[in-house]
């Protein structure tokens, strides 16, 4: 398969570095991937007047690579209208060092450069794992080497006009892997407040976009099952529309 690999990390980060260093054994890799870290980025794109900077490197065997300083989506939007001779069979963002479940699939890079390229027409999926030491690239070797063994079953399981979100325990069995929902409920996010001595207020996001309330894990979502130390796969698509809400709103017979 002709695969394009993107992150939120930055494009020499050593997720995505492993990531390309396995599946380029069996496929033909290409990185795209943002020049430097964008974690949060959601789905933004560059569409003001400051253009970006592709930049393509030579440092990994066999793996094109280029940069570019934007957002997860503007590598992968980049790279299918420009960058790549060929269009990818597959588009896979990560390995993220951090879960990506429940609602803080709307905030993430990872998840929404997926989200792209399935816009794109491309099947995509995300990759996010619990990673010790998000610096040292055998810490993703694991993970990469599942997703290796793992890919054509993966692949095949990539909704229409959707993705897959897939997320990795600490430490990753085998047989343990659950298709399983979002988890729903509010991020318990809590900020820190300073004031300097000119009276400015500046303010620190603590525990950024990780933290759940209790009753979440009682969803028995994707959320409860990684605490159980399973591999979780949520199949996403593109159509949020509250179809009942919908119906309701058509029935009022809503005037102008």
């Amino acid at each position: 398969m002709k695969i394009l690999i993107t992150n939120e990390a930055g494009c020499f980060h050593p997720g995505i570095v492993a990531l390309a260093k396995e599946l380029c054994k069996d496929h033909r890799v290409c990185i795209v991937g943002p020049l430097t870290k964008q974690v949060g980025a959601g789905h933004s794109l560059t569409v003001d007047q400051r253009p970006l900077h592709a930049q393509q490197w030579y440092v990994l065997d066999n793996i094109k690579m280029w940069s570019v300083d934007g957002t997860p989506c503007d590598c992968v939007a980049l790279a299918l209208d420009k960058l790549l001779l060929d269009k990818p069979d597959l588009i896979i963002s990560g390995i993220d060092f951090v879960n990506n479940h429940g609602n803080m699939i709307y905030t993430s890079g990872v998840v929404s450069a997926a989200v792209e390229g399935a816009i794109q027409g491309v099947k995509s999926m995300a990759l996010s794992a619990v990673i010790k030491n998000e610096k040292k690239e055998r810490d993703y070797r694991a993970v990469a080497k599942f997703v290796r063994r793992k890919l054509e079953f993966l692949a095949s399981k990539i909704p229409d006009f959707g993705l897959l979100n897939v997320n990795f325990p600490e430490k990753i069995k085998p047989k343990r892997l659950m298709p399983t929902h979002l988890t729903d409920g509010l991020l318990d996010n809590e900020y820190e407040i300073e004031v300097n001595p000119f009276g400015s207020t500046f303010a620190w996001m603590k525990n950024p976009l990780r933290e759940y309330s209790l009753d979440a894990y009682e969803q028995k979502g994707d959320l409860y099952w990684l605490k159980q130390g399973y591999i979780t796969i949520t199949p996403l698509k593109l159509d949020l529309l509250k179809g009942e809400a919908l119906d309701t709103l058509q029935k009022a017979g809503i005037k102008l």
